[in-house]
């Protein structure tokens, strides 16, 4: 076989996977408030496509815990699953909304970069990002990337509030040498879990990027569990002796206005 015959297979393949998940998005678009429980009749007319392959796409979904079928009443209806993941997306975008301004405020307070992040599986990942007016800024965190846990304020924040099966996983597997002010050891790892989560802020002296610094705080839910952290940053001349005290109580501040809007009553609870 010939690779151009080979490339036309792997994009057949592709092409295919393609329009099967294109498929069963337009399957998952006909549970509406005003249908809640469509027939695979209904589903299968709406979308265009013959009952078989409807019924092959919906068993498919079913397996995946996306739909149910009820085989009395023979309709089908959203799984635990979808409603699983509405909820997780209701509180990210919650979240994002709830930041923006409190993030905002304090890039212009203190001229420096503000971020919010989040844990996603074994890495850190950057939601928002405000620049103060400091002509030198920290590029390296942007929305959309993630970067390694053990680097970085924020990121060492949420490290430290890992549960501990995932923080062993973490730190046996997925750490990230950048700079040697880096914590990469597990003594160093654990000594750092420790004075974080007694301090109720971390600070990062050049282990991202050499002469930046950066300080985190913890953001809270209602029920009082760590699900975001924020940062200020920016290069270490402005973050002197004199200066530090304050920026750590602003950043302190900014995770519990945060976490308050969010929900969480224990104003400064974990200081």
């Amino acid at each position: 076989m010939g690779r151009g015959a080979v490339n036309q297979g792997r994009r057949s393949g592709v092409d295919s996977h393609v329009r099967s998940v294109g498929r069963a998005v337009a399957i998952l678009e006909q549970f509406t408030l005003d249908r809640p429980e469509p027939t695979l009749t209904e589903i299968s007319t709406e979308i265009g496509l013959s009952k078989s392959t409807t019924h092959r796409l919906l068993t498919t979904l079913e397996a995946a815990e996306m739909v149910e079928f009820d085989r009395k009443s023979l309709r089908y209806r959203l799984g635990l699953k979808v409603f699983r993941l509405g909820s997780v997306a209701s509180k990210g975008m919650d979240l994002v909304r709830q930041a923006e301004p409190l993030l905002r405020s304090i890039a212009e307070e203190t001229d420096e970069t503000s971020l919010l992040l989040v844990a996603d599986g074994h890495q850190a990942l950057c939601l928002l990002r405000f620049d103060g007016d400091c002509q030198v800024r920290v590029l390296f965190s942007e929305p959309g990337k993630h970067s390694a846990f053990n680097i970085g304020a924020a990121q060492r924040v949420l490290l430290a509030h890992l549960p501990d099966d995932v923080w062993e996983e973490v730190v046996a597997h997925h750490v990230r040498h950048m700079t040697q002010y880096s914590l990469v050891a597990r003594d160093e790892l654990e000594r750092d879990r420790r004075e974080i989560q007694e301090h109720g802020y971390a600070v990062s002296w050049e282990d991202i990027i050499l002469y930046t610094c950066g300080l985190g705080a913890p953001v809270r839910d209602a029920e009082g569990s760590v699900v975001a952290a924020v940062s200020i940053s920016g290069i270490v001349q402005r973050f002197s002796a004199e200066r530090l005290p304050l920026l750590i109580r602003r950043v302190m501040q900014l995770g519990d206005d945060l976490s308050h809007r969010l929900g969480y009553a224990e104003r400064g609870a974990g200081r």
